[in-house]
């Protein structure tokens, strides 16, 4: 056969790609798909070079870290008060039927219409 000649097509075979991956070797021209673990970035890498480049981080003393934590101790015990406040007051279903009054009304007065119309039919 010449260089320029088809090949000789199969019968049997389509030209449309199979459904079902086929299984290679992998190599050169079928690379192993790198997976998502792979991908992720090191922890290194994560860390922001600026304003440190090239030389090493200076250490925070003792007394540093004590007072963060106390800064974060505090704003933690306000975050929970506010919480617990933002809580209390979702789960009072007397202010909440206060505030939502015209609502319920109005949800009231419809299935009254509904358990009504229903009852009215099953008496026909």
């Amino acid at each position: 056969m010449s260089d320029n000649a088809p090949e000789p097509r199969d019968p049997g075979r389509s030209d449309r790609p199979s459904k079902t991956p086929v299984n290679r070797p992998p190599g050169p021209a079928n690379p192993v798909p790198a997976s998502p673990v792979h991908k992720a970035p090191s922890p290194a890498a994560r860390v922001p070079a600026a304003p440190y480049q090239g030389t090493a981080r200076p250490k925070r003393t003792s007394a540093q870290i004590r007072a963060d934590m106390d800064r974060q101790r505090h704003e933690l015990s306000h975050s929970v008060d506010h919480l617990r406040e933002r809580v209390t007051e979702i789960t009072d279903w007397r202010s909440q039927i206060k505030k939502h009054r015209r609502s319920i009304v109005v949800g009231a007065v419809a299935t009254g219409f509904v358990v009504g119309g229903m009852m009215a039919l099953r008496r026909r």
